[in-house]
């Protein structure tokens, strides 16, 4: 695949490469927009990190007639400036079905625009949380302004969870845990709803835990999960939580340090808290969508058959 950059290169494209496609919507243009601002939204989640370039979010109108037509495809398309905001990317099409998977219902729709706007707002690359690196990042930073979008992006991360529908639910006369242990009604409800969306419940989540402990880290209750095979107990302290256990840590933070008055340890919520949230947020919309760990050909050769079918 080549990613033709300038406008002239349509003339003669580079050998081997593949032309690219314009996605023409039949809809009014508020319809049409809210496709192309959704799957823009889906492709951030796909690829767990917000492309740096602008890029066209807004459809432009094809006019019946061909002559027309083809003075937008030269005017517009090809020119410069236009041009290189079309962008090319071989994960387009998991972002494609991300969206048409969602588009019919609303609530799913806002859970993946809000866990784009948080990637957007604040995020790391999947990789350097890779064990080999240990600890790239700053665990927190001393600037207020920081702290103000460390809890915007977990804010919003986990509100992409609640309209799923996905997060704990608990109450005062309902406690969540009884004696460290999971209340059985309150987890049995959760387990149900996460299987109605095709969640797999067997499987865990690796918690991003690295550096010294912090105050954040020392304020959740209970302590949960188990170190991850790779940890060395010292930089890299990852931890194995199921996904429930993961729910309630990222609800706890979110409860007690982001969506409130801020309290001290507040101030020691930093990256590897933000990507933690983000990452369930993400594996619970692919998931859902039937799309976790399937691939660009996994998605081609899946509506290939349905369409021989």
């Amino acid at each position: 695949m080549t990613e033709i950059s300038h406008p002239a290169a349509l003339l003669k494209p580079p050998a081997g490469s593949v032309a690219g496609q314009l996605m023409v919507i039949d809809a009014d243009e508020t319809t049409a927009n809210n496709v192309v601002g959704l799957v823009y939204a889906a492709r951030n989640i796909i690829e767990a990190n917000p492309g740096q370039h602008a890029a066209l979010r807004r459809v432009f109108k094809l006019p019946e007639n061909p002559t027309e037509q083809l003075g937008v495809f030269r005017d517009v398309f090809q020119s410069r400036g236009y041009f290189e905001q079309f962008s090319h990317s071989f994960d387009f099409p998991l972002a494609v079905a991300l969206a048409a998977t969602a588009w019919p219902d609303k609530g799913f729709v806002y859970a993946i625009h809000k866990l784009s706007r948080s990637l957007e707002t604040e995020s790391i690359t999947w990789w350097s949380t890779h064990p080999v690196y240990g600890q790239i990042f700053d665990k927190h930073s001393e600037l207020y302004s920081s702290h103000i979008s460390t809890s915007i992006a977990i804010n919003l991360a986990f509100s992409a969870i609640e309209e799923l529908k996905l997060q704990v639910k608990s109450s005062a006369s309902k406690a969540r845990f009884l004696a460290g242990d999971w209340n059985p009604a309150v987890l049995n409800d959760l387990l149900g709803r996460l299987q109605n969306a095709r969640i797999d419940v067997g499987q865990k989540v690796n918690w991003i835990v690295r550096g010294e402990k912090s105050k954040s880290e020392e304020s959740i209750k209970p302590a949960l999960g188990a170190p991850a095979p790779y940890s060395n107990g010292q930089v890299v302290r990852d931890v194995e939580l199921t996904i429930p256990e993961a729910l309630h840590v990222s609800s706890f933070i979110r409860n007690f340090m982001t969506a409130h008055g801020f309290s001290e340890a507040s101030t020691f919520l930093g990256p590897y808290e933000v990507f933690n949230v983000q990452s369930l947020a993400r594996r619970l919309i692919l998931s859902k969508s039937r799309l976790w760990n399937v691939s660009t050909d996994d998605i081609l050769r899946r509506t290939s058959s349905e369409t021989e079918r």
